[in-house]
């Protein structure tokens, strides 16, 4: 008994793997492009042939002809603008017999005009893995960002292509998303989307989370896993919020600080004229992840202190800079509040949903690490508030002893601490610029004044 399978329904989405894993597959790929390009080629031929019969028939008037060779203009084909025989558009159908059919704006006849009822579908994305021996290469995107981004961003309604490339994100041209070079471009994935999917589907995103996220959890540590969060002997660094205490508004102050360690160390090269460049950068992990109460009775008391469990090879543990030490990750021997990545990603997400304003010192590449977008409008970052212009940036520890007469970090880092003394700089950074006349006299004056004594001790706070 022989069976088969028959598509009943076309899809909203079409993902195609391109299954480049063999030197035969590669080989469809290369013929492709090479009868792709034969046939630009006999395009271009052609229309240059036409335009030449149009001329010897006098079809174009002298005047134009006269404009065109003045100007220098070239009408001419150009095969550059179509450089992959990928098509931006298929039109699929189901034939009586469940037979699936495909067909796209090269074929001769229009889709459109025969008797099955033809789906179209439009290239949304496209994945490649770029090779680089040194590296290993990595993956790229494609993604044809839709119009709803640019009206809420640029308040204009139009659609671009965008390259995803690690951190970098630019925009580039629709052939761009289609043009694989084999040698060092190879193609992945190809995503479809139809061109009703939008009006098919609901576009409300329903946030997944909700107060339960924040509510106190056991360490995943074998060393403290039979304690409960709150008994006596748990140890905890951390006080979990209390019901009354939760988010219900946006603008709810709290003080966020990460520690790292390095999982691969970074790759440099340093070239004969004594300059270096990084072919590869450090890799970081968020170790530990604190969060602090910005206000209410409880100030300044951490709600959360995960430190965050790996089973990756860590590099180099940065204790002096951390306060991380070997074993306090390990699940099998830690004897620290243990906790996934993702638990504790979801609970800043939570917050960051609830509207909460975050504070912290050098946010961005603790937001950068942990891999989480907070809305610039919900981040009060003291290291660009105590800055001015063309000016270095300046340590949390110093601008603690300056201002708060406190100083930290004496031994190695500490989030807790950190945060708390980041949560205090902003209340004393409030109590400078109180009004328009304070700001102002806080730029012209104090921060000069800040500057001046920091070049006067070389950036470092006094032993005694």
């Amino acid at each position: 008994m022989v069976q088969t399978k028959k598509m009943t329904l076309l899809p909203d989405i079409l993902v195609l793997n391109c299954s480049l894993l063999r030197e035969e597959d590669m080989q469809f790929w290369k013929v492709q492009n090479e009868l792709f390009q034969k046939q630009m080629e006999q395009k271009a031929a052609s229309d240059s042939q036409q335009r030449a019969s149009f001329k010897e028939r006098g079809t174009t008037s002298d005047a134009w002809n006269v404009f065109v060779e003045k100007e220098g203009l070239d009408f001419s084909f150009d095969k550059s603008s179509t450089t992959s025989w990928l098509p931006h558009h298929l039109f699929m159908a189901l034939g009586g017999d469940g037979e699936l059919v495909v067909k796209s704006y090269n074929d001769d006849d229009d889709p459109r005009n025969n008797d099955l009822e033809y789906i179209e579908y439009e290239l949304f994305a496209t994945v490649a893995h770029i090779d680089d021996p040194r590296t290993g290469g990595n993956l790229v995107a494609h993604v044809n960002v839709g119009e709803k981004y640019h009206q809420r961003k640029e308040g204009v309604t139009h659609t671009q292509w965008y390259l995803f490339n690690d951190f970098q994100i630019s925009a580039v041209d629709k052939e761009d998303s289609v043009t694989f070079d084999l040698k060092w471009k190879i193609p992945c994935i190809l995503v479809y989307k139809r061109l009703d999917v939008n009006t098919r589907n609901s576009l409300k995103i329903d946030f997944p989370l909700t107060s339960d996220i924040l509510l106190p959890t056991p360490s995943i540590s074998k060393r403290r896993r039979n304690l409960e969060p709150m008994s006596p002997g748990s140890s905890m660094t951390f006080t979990p919020l209390m019901p009354d205490e939760l988010p219900t508004c946006e603008g709810v102050l709290v003080a966020l600080d990460a520690e790292f360690v390095t999982l691969k160390a970074e790759e440099a090269e340093l070239h004969s004229d004594g300059t270096r460049s990084t072919i590869k950068p450090s890799h970081l992990l968020a170790a530990r992840i604190t969060v602090v109460r910005g206000e209410g009775a409880n100030e300044g008391v951490p709600f959360i202190d995960d430190y965050i469990s790996t089973q990756e090879q860590v590099v180099d543990y940065l204790t002096k800079f951390s306060g991380i030490k070997p074993g306090d990750l390990d699940a099998s021997v830690s004897s620290k509040h243990l906790a996934t990545l993702k638990l504790t990603y979801c609970k800043l997400r939570y917050l960051i949903q609830c509207g909460c304003i975050i504070v912290g010192h050098g946010l961005s590449k603790d937001f950068k690490v942990i891999n989480i977008y907070v809305p610039e409008k919900q981040i009060r970052d003291t290291v660009h508030l105590f800055h001015m212009p063309r000016k270095r940036f300046i340590s949390l520890r110093f601008l603690s002893w300056y201002f708060l007469c406190e100083k930290i970090q004496k031994d190695m880092h500490d989030s807790i601490e950190d945060a708390r003394t980041a949560l205090k700089l902003y209340k004393k950074y409030l109590e400078l610029t109180k009004d328009e006349t304070e700001m102002t006299d806080f730029r012209q004056n104090v921060l000069k004044q800040l500057y001046a004594e920091g070049r006067r001790l070389e950036w470092k706070v006094p032993e005694d």
